[in-house]
């Protein structure tokens, strides 16, 4: 078996050689150009060392270089390493470490700064290629001009690793979900198939590409899609590049698209070309799904997944969001049901037993696009998967009809605004304070985030501080979206009976008069 990213954008190449591929501002690559660049990098790295099974780091930018960078190492044999872009320079040198990473990518000059820094501080790294190339590093654009040519083919079997995605991990340090080439094709099929990609349609990448974005990317190589790809999601620029390349296919956290149809420019703008829109990563409002439908008709779809199961474990079609709105709204709380397409999703309780529908249990997947372990973590994945069964730590009901509803989560993991932030992660960091003696960080619920992050302290005696204070000393040593909106200072803070810090009374003070301890973008979900 070939990796599935060296795969299947070889096999547009030869079905769609002239299909544009990708479109970046005013450039544009054909599936044959794209292919060729792909393939002069596969060339490069095997020049470089690199070898099947060897890990390649690809920091993440929205440019068609990390697209290219993804395939031409998996074309050369080896598993990828996507690394969010805005996350800080010790994450990434913490993910090249743990990863044993053998070569970096920069694929976007800006990113020239931080590639060197990460050359200094790990030493393990063979080579380091940045776009634009810089003092001690390898230029990108010249080592594809240097090794043209027909690429590499490399084999493997269906268990070997393809590639592993790091997401906050509950100690503080990011953990490494491995997917493996059958699991890896298998999402991609996946979203082929509830996203219904064709030859010649159009998706738009404007959220990270090493993220959500990537279910556009990758499922568009296996039907000779086109993508557009956007730097960020600016409601101006996403509207302008929907009209102007006719896009079909969009993904939305929704905080999105509560942004976009907030947004002023959204009446002025042609929108009709789109067919599909998935919002999904983090929960909405009923009252937020409803001005979509209303505002883009009857092309949303639901569903859920994460990092160790992508392929939408649950999907709510287009078709059941319109019954929903009909006679059974509560529906549109829910993530939908377990899909047709090969996964199984059960709600299970302490004992691994199936709970009576409508109790609360563990949300539990078994998909072919699950992960195969976390990396280097033997102890995490035994408590993860038993009994060949995923157990996400979602807490959620089935009603009668199947419909799944999340309500709460079994650990004290923050999604805000689509993003997983591990609350002990920010604790650390706000205990190098001097003035910090005790820290909770919670996720409260945001109208624009979902849940926002909060940080509830108590001070040493003879301390002073302020919350700006407090706030700017995170802002320095967390990624943006890590940071606590706000903070709270008190005496003390809430104990369990042996003593530890409760962060779950912190979180239930918040959470009054809720239903479920999840909230939607857009209002109460």
């Amino acid at each position: 078996m070939i990796h599935p990213y060296a795969y299947y954008v070889g096999r547009a190449a030869r079905w769609y050689p002239e299909q544009v591929a990708v479109i970046e501002g005013e450039s544009r690559l054909t599936y044959g150009e794209l292919d060729g660049r792909v393939s002069a990098l596969a060339h490069a790295l095997q020049a470089l060392g690199v070898r099947h099974g060897d890990r390649v780091g690809v920091l993440q930018a929205n440019t068609h270089q990390f697209m290219e960078a993804l395939a031409g190492a998996a074309q050369a044999g080896a598993a990828f390493v996507p690394m969010l872009g805005i996350l800080t320079e010790a994450d990434h040198a913490y993910m090249l470490a743990d990863s044993g990473a053998k070569l970096l990518i920069a694929p976007a000059g800006a990113l020239a700064a931080r590639a060197q820094a990460l050359k200094e501080r790990s030493p393990d790294l063979s080579h380091v290629i940045v776009v634009d190339g810089g003092d001690g590093v390898l230029d990108y654009e010249e080592l594809l001009r240097t090794h043209r040519g027909e690429g590499p083919v490399v084999r493997g079997s269906e268990g070997d690793l393809a590639q592993i995605l790091y997401t906050s991990g509950t100690t503080g340090k990011p953990k490494g979900v491995v997917h493996t080439y059958a699991s890896t094709q298998a999402a991609m099929f996946a979203w082929v198939q509830v996203a219904q990609r064709r030859p010649g349609d159009v998706g738009l990448l404007y959220t990270p590409m090493s993220h959500f974005a990537a279910r556009l990317m990758d499922s568009g190589w296996v039907a000779g899609s086109t993508a557009v790809i956007l730097p960020g999601p600016d409601p101006v620029q996403t509207f302008a590049a929907i009209q102007r390349h006719h896009v079909t296919h969009l993904l939305a956290i929704p905080t999105l698209l509560q942004l976009f149809l907030n947004h002023p420019g959204i009446d002025r703008s042609d929108l009709s070309s789109l067919r599909f829109i998935c919002y999904a990563a983090a929960p909405a409002s009923s009252g937020l799904v409803r001005k979509a439908i209303e505002r883009f008709g009857p092309i949303l779809h639901t569903g859920w997944g994460g990092t160790e199961a992508y392929g939408l474990n649950t999907h709510m079609t287009p078709g059941e969001h319109q019954a929903a709105l009909e006679d059974h709204e509560e529906h549109l709380l829910s993530c939908g049901r377990e899909n047709s397409l090969g996964g199984r999703v059960r709600i299970l309780d302490e004992a691994g037993r199936d709970v009576p529908a409508g109790e609360v249990g563990e949300a539990c997947v078994r998909a072919p696009w699950m992960t195969a372990r976390y990396w280097n973590q033997p102890e995490l994945t035994s408590l993860t998967l038993v009994d060949g069964w995923l157990h996400f730590g979602d807490l959620a009901r089935m009603d009668a009809d199947g419909y799944v509803y999340l309500v709460d989560r079994k650990g004290d993991m923050i999604i805000t605004g689509g993003m997983y932030v591990d609350p002990r992660e920010v604790e650390e960091v706000l205990y190098q304070h001097p003035a910090i003696l005790e820290a909770a960080v919670v996720g409260v619920p945001d109208e624009k985030w979902g849940e926002a992050v909060k940080a509830v302290v108590a001070l040493r005696p003879g301390h002073a501080v302020g919350e700006a204070e407090l706030i700017a000393f995170a802002k320095e040593r967390l990624a943006p979206f890590k940071v606590p909106k706000s903070i709270e200072i008190r005496p003390v803070l809430p104990k369990t009976p042996v003593g530890k810090i409760s962060r779950r009374d912190v979180k239930a003070e918040y959470w009054a008069g809720q239903e479920r301890m999840i909230h939607g973008a857009g209002g109460r979900a």
